[in-house]
């Protein structure tokens, strides 16, 4: 088995550095939050740079939402509401599952996904 120059190894390297950095800017983040609500301020400043803090409302649906859905169906919201599944779309078209005269109006380019499992 070869090593591949080292790529493969260097690229799972930052996607680890990647998510360690993605914990500690949460971490800051909590932080940050944390000494703006104890000074009771929405502004903080750095050497560089100033942090402005916006508290907001996060709507978090209910893992099943047919009846959230069925709901907008009834008041005649669905239309405005609903969106297509690009993801969905682009497999069934890959597979050839969709009318010609849809994926015509589309252009194919060769894209590649990187994934890694561990030597056993």
């Amino acid at each position: 088995m070869s090593n591949d120059n080292g790529l493969v190894d260097e690229y799972e390297n930052l996607e680890k550095q990647k998510k360690e950095i993605e914990q500690k800017e949460e971490e800051l983040k909590k932080k940050i939050i944390a000494l703006a609500q104890e000074k009771n301020t929405d502004l903080l400043f750095g050497n560089h740079k100033k942090c402005s803090l916006k508290e907001y409302y996060k709507i978090i649906y209910p893992e099943d939402k047919t009846p959230i859905l069925e709901l907008i169906k009834k008041k005649g919201l669905y239309d405005r509401f609903s969106s297509i599944s690009y993801l969905k779309l682009n497999s069934a078209m890959a597979k050839g599952q969709i009318d010609q005269d849809i994926t015509n109006l589309t252009k194919k380019e060769k894209a590649w996904r990187l994934s890694f499992r561990d030597i056993l």
